[in-house]
């Protein structure tokens, strides 16, 4: 959002001069060091917190319904969730592809970044508004850990066979388990991926 704003009052005030310039007909001036620095400053804040909330927005989301709740309602909700998330990310990729695109060709950027500013703190404040009401699940070990092991395992078992589902096994400790996580259950709707995950699961011990 901070990156956003910047965009928005770098284009303004430095960059788009004359005004509605940027379109077929009318060339911009040329920019100042100090516009140019502020641009990719903008952008760069933008690409960082895009990629430091998007991927954990699904996962949060996931976090608020109890695997261990069997109501018929919870699986609902949880899949009405999804359905809503993901109709969501469609409909602004929809509207940034179309009424943002609109009014660059028109040469109104500053127009285009403040109605993407305006967005992001209308979901800002909505996110925020729930705050009180969300269900926080503890974060467990160390994640970086976590993945170094999966390459390495992957990487040593290359040629090992896969284990059969009933020879699937987790020893208790501290090799293996992690207070507070969970077993993936086992699956064969994505085949090649099970595939995968029973060869790393072939031998307990990794590292």
């Amino acid at each position: 959002m901070q990156g956003l704003g910047l965009l928005s009052l770098t284009s303004w005030l430095l960059l788009i001069k004359p005004f509605g310039c940027g379109n077929e007909h009318t060339v911009c001036n040329e920019p100042t060091p100090l516009g140019t620095g502020l641009f990719y400053l903008s952008i760069y804040m933008v690409a960082f917190g895009y990629g430091g909330h998007q991927p954990t927005l699904a996962t949060f989301g996931a976090d608020q319904f109890d695997d261990d709740d069997k109501n018929i309602q919870n699986t609902y909700s949880r899949e009405a969730f999804f359905s809503y998330f993901y109709f969501a990310l469609n409909v602004g990729s929809l509207f940034s592809n179309t009424i943002l695109v609109y009014y660059e060709d028109s040469g109104m950027w500053t127009l285009g970044f403040g109605v993407s500013l305006a967005s992001a703190i209308i979901a800002l404040i909505s996110f925020l508004a729930g705050s009180r009401r969300y269900r926080y699940v503890k974060a467990c070990g160390n994640p970086v850990i976590r993945v170094i092991q999966v390459f390495v395992a992957a990487a040593r078992k290359w040629n090992v066979e896969p284990a059969k589902e009933d020879e699937l096994y987790e020893v208790d400790g501290h090799e293996s388990a992690i207070k507070g996580s969970r077993k993936i259950l086992h699956s064969q709707d994505i085949r090649y991926i099970c595939y995968c995950i029973r060869k790393l699961a072939s031998i307990t011990y990794i590292i």
